[in-house]
């Protein structure tokens, strides 16, 4: 997963080659945040003779129709921006050294070319302009940065300074960007009813329940079903419909797993709750119970 990430800013970096209309991104899809651009400033100026400025200051807002985007990890992020009005274009990756962490109040030295560091050193890689810097030194510092469930990055303030080629003149800026707010998590939450049926004489059962989610998604429940003293055991999986609109009604059957059958009673129901979060991709596990559920004649 790490060297996906590498791999993929890396393009993003590189496609800003001179006279190139526009930036292509090789980013995997779960890379960027969906929920829409970011908003904030971009400002970027350089000494005299600085190669990828030229000397001159730049600087951006979405207030402006500036389009910003920002992701990333606690490891290593990125900032990228266009500006249609002007045609410009701008890269900016930023990484901590090694296994350390992008945290507020940290200023990381001696910087290299992003992705390619070595030694332990941060690294960083400022594009744009129409031009790639391949070979360069620099530093950053992140004054404030946030990130949100799975690692969403929230917000990013950072100042940096970067030469290219080993080259004297600097070509300094500052960045201050807030991504749209997360979506919530699918975060599932079931309910069983205080009481349920039995079937005699094959002792089968059914209970039921409620199921609501943040989010649209279909959500397996597995439950398992005990009656002591009785040695009776009765599991089930059954698929749910859940979202955001209002709890969904559900219904399962018990299947005994040996010959003692379920009778009238009380019997404990333990649900895990399985699914897959739409947003992030990402598999999610809940468990409720053991909620104690009497069962009478159906």
């Amino acid at each position: 997963m790490r060297i996906s990430w590498r791999r993929a800013l890396l393009a993003a970096a590189l496609s800003l080659a001179a006279g190139a209309a526009g930036l292509v991104v090789a980013a995997p899809a779960s890379a960027e945040p969906p929920t829409g651009p970011a908003t904030g400033t971009f400002t970027v100026s350089g000494d005299p003779g600085e190669y990828l400025t030229g000397g001159e200051t730049y600087s951006y807002s979405t207030t402006t129709g500036t389009v910003i985007t920002m992701f990333g990890n606690p490891y290593e992020l990125t900032v990228r921006l266009g500006d249609d009005a002007t045609g410009q274009r701008w890269n900016l990756n930023l990484s901590a050294a090694g296994s350390r962490l992008l945290a507020p109040g940290n200023t990381y030295t001696g910087a290299m070319a992003y992705p390619y560091e070595e030694g332990g050193a941060p690294g960083m890689n400022l594009n744009g302009n129409g031009r790639v810097c391949r070979q360069l030194t620099g530093s950053f510092t992140i004054h404030d940065v946030a990130f949100g469930p799975y690692n969403y990055l929230q917000k990013l303030d950072a100042t940096f300074e970067q030469h290219c080629f080993g080259d004297e003149p600097a070509a300094r800026g500052e960045v201050h960007v807030v991504n749209p707010p997360a979506p919530p998590l699918l975060n599932p939450q079931v309910t069983v009813a205080e009481t349920g049926t039995v079937a005699l004489p094959d002792g089968t059962a059914a209970v039921h329940g409620t199921l609501s989610c943040a989010q649209a998604a279909t959500v397996y429940l597995n439950g398992h079903v005990t009656q002591s003293p009785r040695p009776a055991v009765g599991v089930f999986r059954i698929p749910v419909e859940c979202g955001p609109d209002g709890a969904a009604d559900w219904t399962a059957t018990v299947v005994l797993t040996d010959n003692v059958p379920l009778v009238p009673g009380d019997v404990q129901v333990g649900i895990r709750a399985e699914g897959r979060d739409p947003f992030w991709d990402e598999p999610v596990q809940a468990d409720f119970g053991p909620t104690t559920v009497r069962l009478g004649l159906s």
